[in-house]
């Protein structure tokens, strides 16, 4: 409003006050003048010196929990900010309990939305409540800052690429709400001893008796001695698990073509609270998936192990993982089968059964791996085969459920007792 054309007006206006001694044009002359310099100042530095941070606590959280976002407006100059808008880009998914939320232009996006004023060399901080919707590895930013002269009759703008990301879990339930028995390992390994040995760690030599398979015989020592001589392996009560997860929701390895977000989120619900359950119980547990990271395009890959730091690092995988499948399951129970220590027990978790998946679970049995079924769904069928399968079932409702049922497969318990 206050152009060059207005400043001409004010000097004017004063100028005749003063040679002919007219108060009331001097006056007038006088506000015009204070009010233009005051709107060119206003403008020209409005958004000199101010500083937007975003901070928010904590940076990794479980489903349904509650985080602070907190977003700070510092104005480092000596010119008070009269006013200043900060619109903040969050995705859907973090849903703020407080403050004022607009619809975004960008897909599965909104805007947060804050009005500052701030004196010199002032801090201005709000504080806000956000439910984490959803599961995922999500991003805030950017922010755009909007301010202007005094009374609002420009403006002017800045964007910031400042971004954060946050972290959400799936949502965990305890195991026993799995329906699976707290007493023993999951998917205890048909063998009627809870002693194992480990065939990769040998210990010494014994004489051969029958029923050693070929691979345990120790030709070297065998001809030392001059009987045949098999393998003596270290026994170990170490029970490892590996968790399985099928990103596949659609059948016949459905790559690009979308995913059930129902049966996505309650394979991570069971895959999570699984590897929680292991590791609480002291097993050392492992996590592959066929899903590929934000960091690569390589499937999930990670060798049984037991520390807090492997515990988050898999929770933090099953937040990551894309939807859509880099393989069928089946070819990478394949491919991992041979990097398992013998004896592990794998549990498969998936919402789709094909021949693949049969076929990549007879694998593990003949590598010597106990091998459990975790179905996914109302619709999936257990497959035809000698091993222990459970249904999750209820996928529409998995928002709301406080714990999972998880029965016995029909079929599967039939092919047990054939």
């Amino acid at each position: 409003m206050f152009t060059q054309g207005w400043l001409l007006v004010a000097i004017l206006l004063t100028s005749i006050g003063l040679l002919l001694h007219v108060p009331v044009a001097f006056l007038l002359g006088v506000v015009l003048l204070l009010g233009a310099v005051t709107s060119f100042l206003s403008d020209r530095y409005c958004l000199w010196g101010v500083d937007y941070h975003r901070v928010f606590a904590p940076r990794r959280a479980f489903y349904g929990e509650e985080i602070t976002l907190a977003v700070e407006v510092t104005n480092r100059k000596v010119l008070p900010l009269a006013w200043l808008e900060a619109v903040d880009e969050l995705p859907v998914e973090l849903e703020p309990l407080d403050g004022r939320v607009i619809p975004s232009l960008r897909q599965r996006r909104q805007l947060l939305v804050n009005l500052f004023s701030a004196r010199w060399y002032e801090r201005v901080r709000r504080r806000f409540r956000v439910r984490c919707a959803a599961r995922g590895y999500f991003k805030l930013g950017p922010v755009r800052l909007r301010s202007g002269d005094l009374f609002g009759f420009t403006f002017r703008g800045r964007d910031l690429e400042l971004t954060d990301h946050l972290i959400v879990y799936p949502k965990v339930v305890p195991l026993e709400a799995l329906g699976l028995p707290p007493l023993h390992p999951l998917g205890d390994a048909r063998t009627p001893r809870l002693l194992f040995e480990d065939p990769t760690r040998t210990v010494g030599t014994r004489d051969y008796l029958p029923g050693d398979p070929l691979r345990r015989l120790h030709w070297k020592a065998t001809a030392r001695i001059g009987t045949l001589q098999s393998r003596q392996y270290e026994s170990t009560l170490t029970h490892r698990l590996v968790l399985f997860v099928n990103m596949d929701t659609l059948g016949e390895y459905a790559e690009y073509r979308g995913f059930v977000r129902p049966l996505l989120e309650l394979n991570m619900m069971v895959a999570a609270s699984a590897a929680y359950w292991a590791h609480e119980h002291g097993y050392p547990v492992g996590l592959y998936a066929n899903g590929f990271l934000p960091e690569g395009l390589r499937w999930i890959g990670m060798p049984p192990a037991h520390d807090p730091g492997h515990l988050a690092a898999m929770l933090e995988a099953l937040a990551k993982v894309y939807p859509t499948p880099v393989m069928p399951i089946g070819d990478l129970i394949h491919l991992s089968a041979r990097e398992l220590p013998w004896g592990t027990t794998a549990v498969v978790v998936t919402a789709v059964v094909d021949v693949p998946l049969e076929i990549g679970v007879l694998r593990l049995r003949e590598a010597g791996h106990g091998v459990v079924l975790v179905l996914i769904g109302d619709r999936v069928r257990a497959p035809a085969l000698d091993v222990p399968a459970f249904t999750v079932r209820g996928e529409v409702g998995w928002r709301a459920m406080d714990e999972l049922r998880l029965a016995p497969s029909m079929a599967a318990a039939a092919t047990a007792r054939r």
